[in-house]
Parts: C-alpha cells; sequence; structure tokens
C-alpha cells in the first residue's frame, strides 16, 4: 500500500490545473506541465530497487554447490527409508569426539577419554562386555505395516509375526558388527570368534564370513553417512609433527532418545 500511495503520488504530480491567468487570456486548450521527479521519490525508488536486487541475488545464489532438494528426506526430519518416530525423537545435538591420540612432555602416547564413560575397546572382560552389551539390548523391534517406510526393504505378508514385521535399525547393526569385529582381535577370551579346524560346512556362516560381513556392513554405512566435520592435523610441539586431531566438535542424532523412542516396541514384549 505504501508503494501504490508513491505512485499515486508521483502520477498526480506530473501535471498541473490550468491558471487563472491562462484562463484569462482566454486560452482554454489543456496544456500539461511536466514536473520534475522530486528528490524524496528518487531515494525511494533507489531503495526499492537495491532491496528487490539483494533479495534476487539471494535467491539466484541459495546453495549454489547443492541445489536444495527434499526428496529423499533430511537428516534433522529423517530419510525416505528410514522409519520416522515423532520430532523429539530425532532432535540433533553436539557431541564432542574422543578417542583421540596425545602426546606427553616426554613424548609418551595415550588416547583421550569421555570423562565418565565406559571403555568401549578396553581388555576383554565382564566389564567392557556388559558396556557393550547396554547399548545393543533391546535392538530388536517389531513395527506395525502402516509405519513401516515404503521406500525401504519390500517385505511380503510371510515375514509377518503376529502383524507385525520384526527388524532392527541399520544402525544398530552395524554396532553389532563393530562390537562382533572387537570380539575377532581376541579370539582366545571369545572362541565363537575362530574357525573351527577342518572343512568348513557350506551350510553355516563362518567366523571369517560373519567377519568379512561385518566389516562390509561398517564400510558402506560410513560411506553412506559420510561425516564432513574436519579432521584439522595440528602441530604436536612435543614431538614435533603434525597429526590428525580428531577430537572435535559434531552435530549427531540423540542415541539416548532413539533408544528410549525403540525401547516399547522392543520384540520382547510381545
Amino acid at each position: 500500500m505504501l508503494l501504490l500511495s508513491h505512485v499515486k503520488t508521483y502520477i498526480s504530480g506530473r501535471y498541473t490545473s490550468l491558471g487563472d491567468a491562462e484562463q484569462r487570456n482566454g486560452d482554454t486548450k489543456f496544456c500539461p506541465q511536466p514536473r520534475g521527479i522530486s528528490y524524496q521519490h528518487a531515494v525511494f525508488l533507489y531503495i526499492l530497487i537495491v532491496f528487490l536486487v539483494v533479495i534476487l541475488v539471494a535467491f539466484l545464489l541459495k546453495d549454489p554447490y547443492i541445489p536444495y532438494n527434499d526428496t529423499l528426506g533430511t537428516y534433522e526430519t529423517g530419510w525416505k527409508t528410514e522409519i520416522i518416530p515423532d520430532r523429539n525423537t530425532l532432535t540433533l545435538k553436539r557431541v564432542k569426539f574422543y578417542g583421540g591420540i596425545l602426546y606427553g612432555e616426554n613424548g609418551t602416547v595415550s588416547l583421550s577419554h569421555r570423562p565418565g564413560e565406559p571403555d568401549y575397546f578396553g581388555p576383554p572382560g565382564v566389564e567392557t562386555d556388559h558396556a557393550w552389551s547396554l547399548i545393543l539390548r533391546d535392538r530388536f523391534i517389531k513395527i506395525e505395516p502402516q509405519y513401516f517406510p515404503p521406500e525401504a526393504a519390500q517385505l511380503s505378508d510371510q515375514d509377518l509375526v503376529n502383524g507385525t514385521w520384526r527388524l532392527e535399525t541399520s544402525g544398530l547393526h552395524v554396532l553389532h558388527c563393530l562390537n562382533y569385529v572387537r570380539q575377532s582381535l581376541s579370539p582366545e577370551h571369545y572362541a565363537q570368534c575362530k574357525d573351527l579346524p577342518g572343512l568348513a560346512d557350506p551350510r553355516i556362516l563362518t567366523h571369517s564370513g560373519h567377519l568379512r560381513h561385518c566389516l562390509e556392513q561398517i564400510r558402506q554405512h560410513l560411506m553412506c553417512q559420510l561425516d564432513m566435520t574436519p579432521t584439522p592435523r595440528t602441530w604436536r610441539p612435543n614431538v614435533h609433527i603434525h597429526h590428525a586431531d580428531t577430537d572435535q566438535w559434531h552435530v549427531c542424532r540423540n542415541f539416548d532418545a532413539m533408544r528410549i523412542w525403540m525401547y516399547p516396541l522392543a520384540e520382547h514384549h510381545t
């Protein structure tokens, strides 16, 4: 409305009515008298043009390298192939990573550790196994067909169990695989993580086959969810080298919130 009022003022100001002197002189011909644009109008139009140009440029330059496309979903709202929980479950948070390589004053090497967190890759034993059991417990859940993502696996009625589909999320399966790799590093402690002597039964998955499966799942998952957070090579004065500094802040999904959401759907609640 402000723009229209300025335009009307500008148009009406371009012409004037016949003066009294012209009427007295008998000149009855209508003669419009042009008037130059005022300083205020010029400033207003200039500001308006600049504003519109800025808006246009911002629109054209939006995401110049990656065209905006939400047809496959987003990280914070869920991908089309994912089971979509409630909005609160997929909340994001900043998480500081640990486990980076540290060099002491005398050049000794150690790893950083999150205060109060279990050592998931500590010596094999009850304490380490318990830490992993807390991560992986109740990971098998049941989902009703109407909540299953249509662009994920195509299941049949034969896959139904009491009217629901039984599954584990891809992320938790990869964590299971990571734990299996950990166990494979200590075959003397985990008897199942070694190949049995003699000819392998082709009907039974061997340890080597299971291990290759797990490594392949981890590889694909990491490449699929490739994190672009920078890992800088920083100067380590105690050893006079540049080294990867992995203890950086990342934006992550809330793992605890997702596990809480899964718990009522756990398979053992059937």
